[in-house]
Order: structure tokens, then sequence, then C-alpha cells
């Protein structure tokens, strides 16, 4: 079903949409989450053998989003849900450009992994302390011994801290959105980061064992069946698909954005488009 949500139009020209740095943040967000609810599962239908699981859950999860994300830092230079919607980060700075392919300036990649992987497994912990202090003050538990009088004072001064932090990310993001700053989070404003749409992946180029491997199939000049569901410009699955009305083709939405805004045409047909027409597809199943 094609829905025209706000017809996925960019806020300023060359950065990606509002739409795709909301959805790469609320995909991070999504993983954790998730994976504990089957470390729980495992827990409850064999205490015996993961009950350990869900109690160092959250040590489980640091290591592997560790190797996750430096993973993705390292060959894409980005995070894995950045990577998934087809992001990049860049160095504003013209002195930190890339040394070498894509990949980040060995400070900036491990900054990034710092604040990607740590500095969330740190919040966690102190929120899931935190929160038990709340309730032991909630239940009547807090007395007035000095040290139930600090743990007051902290659910205090912690509410507050997550309030301003929430607004600067708010204040951040309208910035980015008014163009007056290149880092859509603070997390980007501190390292000195922006994010750019990445370029498509080389398309495959056919060979003779790709003409020998058709003669077998049957399948001589037939490309609509070898790229069914891919994305007609870089020729790989779809990354949030995007449906060109004045011809019908569906893209990858960072391909036919790219080239629409270039060119002012249809990559296939060369119709005359603009990119207020995309339109995002929600494909189920």
């Amino acid at each position: 079903m094609a829905v025209y949500a706000a017809h996925l139009t960019r806020t300023l020209q060359g950065t990606p949409s509002i739409f795709q740095i909301a959805a790469q943040e609320a995909l991070g967000a999504t993983v954790k989450p998730a994976l504990k609810r089957l470390a729980e599962y495992l827990a409850v239908v064999n205490p015996q053998r993961y009950a350990w699981c869900e109690r160092w859950y959250d040590e489980l999860y640091l290591l592997l989003d560790f190797c996750l994300q430096y993973h993705y830092l390292k060959h894409y230079a980005s995070s894995f849900s950045e990577c998934f919607y087809g992001l990049l980060r860049v160095p504003i700075s013209p002195s930190n450009e890339f040394h070498s392919g894509v990949r980040l300036p060995e400070l900036l990649e491990k900054g990034s992994l710092l604040l990607l992987v740590l500095v969330p497994y740190i919040k966690d912990k102190v929120e899931q302390i935190i929160e038990k202090w709340r309730e032991d003050n909630e239940d009547g538990k807090l007395g007035k011994s000095t040290s139930n009088q600090a743990r007051k004072a902290a659910i205090k001064l912690y509410s507050i801290a997550h309030f301003v932090l929430e607004a600067a990310k708010f204040i951040q993001l309208a910035r980015y959105l008014t163009g007056r700053t290149l880092s859509p989070t603070l997390d980007f404003a501190l390292l000195g980061l922006t994010v750019k749409e990445a370029p498509p992946p080389e398309p495959e180029e056919y060979c003779w064992s790709d003409l020998f491997k058709s003669l077998w199939a049957g399948q001589i000049g037939d490309q609509a069946v070898r790229w069914k569901n891919k994305c007609p410009v870089c020729l790989q699955p779809w990354k949030v698909p995007t449906v060109l009305p004045v011809s019908g083709f569906v893209f990858c939405y960072g391909c036919v954005s790219r080239h629409v805004r270039a060119n002012g045409t249809c990559p296939v047909t060369k119709l005359p488009t603009t990119e207020r027409t995309l339109v995002r597809l929600y494909l189920s199943g």
C-alpha cells in the first residue's frame, strides 16, 4: 500500500530526510528490547540452561552490540541502523576527511563506538538504580538517614538532567531541520559529524558465467526475473522501497531521490518528475 506520508521530502538540499533520521533511531531503539524478550522466553522455557541469559542480559547485549557496531563503523562508516537506511557518517571539518574508502578517522570511529555502545549501557544501568530508589521512596523505605537523603536528591537530580537532555535533543534536531547545524543529534555534534546518504553499491556486471547460467535456466535477456524485487539503480534488494508514480518503478529511496534531485527524471524511463512525487511503499510479507 502506497501512502503519501509527507512525500518523503527533505528539509535541506543534500541532507537525509527527517523520516530517515527518525526511522534509524527507532530501529536502533527496538533491537535491545526485542532480544530481551527472547532471553526472557528462553529463561522461562528452560531456566536451568538459560536463566543466566536473563540475569546477565545487559552485559551480553553490550558485547553483541559492540561487535555489531564495530563491524558497521569499520566497513560502512555508520551504525547498524544508519546503514540499514542507507546513511553514512561524515566529518564536518575538512581536515577530518576519510583516510581510505569510507572509513572514519580512527579517533572519530572510537568516539562513535563509545557513544553508540558504552554510553547507552551506562545510562541503562543508572536508570535501573534510579528506578529502584524511586520505588523504595514511593513505598516509604527511604528514611531520613544521610544515605537515603542522598538517594532522594539523586532521584530529583536525575529527573532534571533527563528533562534537560531531552530538551537539548529537541533543540539540536530543530536546528538541523532549519539548516543551522549539520549534526542531527547531540552525539554527532559532540564528535563533529554529519550524516549523508551512502553511495549506492556498484552494480554487478554480467560475465560469461552469467551467460551460461542464463542459457541453462532459459532466462536469456530476462533481466526482469534476475532483478525481481530489486532497485533498478543499484540492483540490490530495496532499502526503504519508494515508487515513482510517473513510471511505476520501485527504487531504494536513497537511489531514486539522488537521481531525481540531480536530473529531474525517472532513472529508467527518463520521464520528467520531481522529488515531491516520491511515495513510500509499506510492503507486507
